[in-house]
Formats: structure tokens, sequence, C-alpha cells
């Protein structure tokens, strides 16, 4: 190990105290910390318990200085929507790996001569509500066909379905419960959004608009909490809700809605069953739900809060969000990364521009697993 730096960037991009990484290593942590001064080296068991723990190929430790192209950018770790929120380990090895497939994925795209993708660009002092509701109008879904879909589940799959036309690579990655909700960010060729399975559908169809509108700014983004309808209006965390309340539920046919449970804005609504309900049949959060019967005359100024204190236990995914339990890997990978991506990255081992291993290798697949994802990527949708 030649380089302090390559260790000590290696910890940090896992989001690792010295500490935390010695203990969870089994390892003096005084010897850590000499090694990544470079005053002493660990031996052969030493670093493969430390390679085992960061998950990383140990050729990155004999780097002469850490890889120009880090896993996590800066805008992502210190992002104002953490707030206080440090991101753990497993946050960082879901945001490191989401990373490195879309700077392949994007590689790819380029490599076979792919255009740009072509997504509406706006400022944070736009009107977030003027904004979605020309983004809704072009997004070829009428608001009859959502009320239509059968659950959330559904729901999800056919937004994400719509936004990978679009170009952009949908995740749904293992983050944990309390951790953060999602994370968006910026490439020409690939943009990327990826959503917590620890929560609810209809919370990660929320926080997925959500990031959305983080691409629609071209801002990279990590975002922990939710933005309450009394942030200041010039943050753009508030603005990235607004966008997706008004998105997902547009004016004319919330009205028409809430009309049939009582709501309009001659009896604006206080009640958290009632916004649940009108919720259910938009198949979103009843956190947006409440935003935007708030936003349009429909619900009383405390409707938000009043959701928040007796449903956010709704926000978070029954089963756990866990890996996929007995799945097997091809088609657990496929709902955690969509289609639009191995699609890409297949057909450019198809081309000879990736080997099989590799492909493999990014899609943390066995190779004679590709055949089944191939199978399950031409199967009717």
């Amino acid at each position: 190990m030649t380089a302090e730096s390559s260790l000590a960037w290696a910890r940090e991009e896992a989001g690792l105290t010295q500490s935390e990484l010695a203990d969870r290593a089994s390892l003096d942590v005084e010897g850590l910390k000499a090694w990544e001064a470079k005053r002493s080296y660990p031996t052969k068991g030493e670093f493969s318990k430390l390679v085992g723990v960061l998950k990383r190929p140990s050729a990155l430790f004999f780097l002469p200085e850490p890889p120009v192209q880090a896993g996590m950018p800066t805008s992502l770790r210190s992002a104002p929507a953490l707030g206080n929120h440090k991101l753990g380990p497993e946050e960082a090895r879901q945001i490191r790996w989401a990373r490195r497939l879309q700077g392949l994925a994007s590689w790819v795209l380029r490599d076979r001569g792919s255009p740009e993708v072509r997504l509406g660009r706006y400022r944070p002092s736009q009107d977030p509500v003027g904004v979605a509701a020309v983004e809704r109008s072009q997004s070829g879904i009428p608001a009859a066909e959502q009320l239509a879909w059968a659950n959330a589940s559904e729901a999800f799959r056919s937004w994400r379905e719509h936004l990978e036309e679009q170009g952009i690579l949908v995740m749904q990655l293992t983050m944990g419960k309390n951790n953060i909700r999602g994370f968006g960010a910026w490439d020409d060729y690939a943009p990327l959004v990826a959503v917590n399975t620890a929560y609810h559908p209809t919370a990660r169809i929320f926080t997925l608009f959500h990031e959305v509108a983080h691409l629609l700014t071209r801002t990279d983004a990590a975002c922990q909490s939710f933005a309450v309808p009394n942030e200041p209006e010039e943050s753009t965390e508030r603005w990235c809700e607004r966008f997706a309340a008004a998105y997902l539920l547009p004016e004319d046919s919330l009205k028409a809605v809430a009309e049939r449970y009582g709501a309009t804005t001659n009896m604006r609504t206080a009640d958290p069953d009632t916004a649940w309900r009108i919720a259910d049949q938009f198949s979103v959060s009843t956190r947006a739900a409440a935003i935007r019967l708030q936003e349009v005359g429909l619900a009383e100024p405390n409707l938000y809060s009043a959701v928040v204190a007796q449903l956010s236990g709704k926000d978070w995914n029954e089963s756990g969000g866990g890996r996929g339990g007995g799945q097997p890997a091809p088609k657990k990978r496929l709902g955690q990364l969509g289609t639009r991506l191995p699609r890409a990255l297949i057909t450019a081992a198809d081309r000879g521009r990736l080997t099989t291993r590799d492909l493999a290798d990014y899609l943390q697949l066995k190779t004679g697993q590709l055949e089944d994802l191939k199978g399950l990527l031409n199967e009717p949708r």
C-alpha cells in the first residue's frame, strides 16, 4: 500500500470513521491510523480484512493517489437535503454502485452514437406548479389512465417505464429505514434517479418525481427528509416537493376526485383519512396529496402536519424493503435497475465493447446468469 490517501479515501467513501472501520474489520484503530499515514503497513491477513469491509478491488489500494472520479461526488455527500444525516456504509455503497453503473451507461450510449437526453431545463425561481403542468402535459399519460392503475406497484412500474422512455435511469436500491429517500445525478446521456426500497411504493413515487425535479434543475441531490409546506419558498427542496405533488395530482382531476370525498373550496378538509383516500385514488403518498390539497385550496393549512402526525407510518414498506427475498438474482437485478440500463450494457457486450466478465461484474451477477437476465428483458411487459 503505497499511498495514505487511497486507504483514507476508500474509508471515507464508505462513510466510516477510523474507529468504525477498525471495529468492523476487527483491527486495531491505532494500526489503521498508522497505515493511513504510511508509517507502517498491514499484513496480508489484515489487508484482506480491509478489502472485505470496504468492498473495493485490491488494486485500488496500490494506486499512487485516489481515483480522479470518486464514486460519490461532494454534491451528494454534502447535499443540503441531508440535514444532519450522515450517509452510512450501506447508503454509500449503493450510491457508489449506482454511480459506477451510470458512468458505464453514459460511456456505452455515447460509444454507440446515441443522442444526448433531452429533458426540460428550469430554474428554481420559476413556478414549480407551472413547470409541472408543462411536463405532465408532455408525458402523454392522462389523469384517467393514472386513476385506472390497480395499485401503487403498478403505478410505480408505469411511471418508471415513462421515465425510462425519456432516457432516465431509474433504480430501486436497498438503503435502509430512516436513511435517504433517494438521490439523483445528472449526466447528458444517462441521467439517474434512485429511490430507497424501505419506503412504501407511494412514497417512492413521490420521491421519484422529487428527484426528477432535481434533474430538471440540473442539480445533483441526496434527500433524507421531506420538505414541509412552511419551508421557505426559495428552498430547492420545497420547489422539488411542490413540483412532484403538482405533477402527480393535476388540479382539475384532483378537484373532481376530492369533491367525491366532500373536499371543496367551500368545505376544506382537515381530515388525514380523507387525504389518504384521495391519495389512494391517484396512487400517491398522503404527504403529496396533503401538499397539493392545501395548495389548491381544498384543505385547511394544518392538514399536512396532521397527516404526518397520524399517518407517517404509511411512509414505510410493510415488507421492510429488503433485498428481494428468495428472488433469483437476475429478476432481483431487473427490479433494482429497470430495463434501460441492462439493455444498454447488454447491447454493448453484444457489440464487443464489454467483455462478458465485465458485464457480469458491473451487474453483480454470475456470467451464467446473464442469459436469464436477457430472457427477462425479452418477456412481454
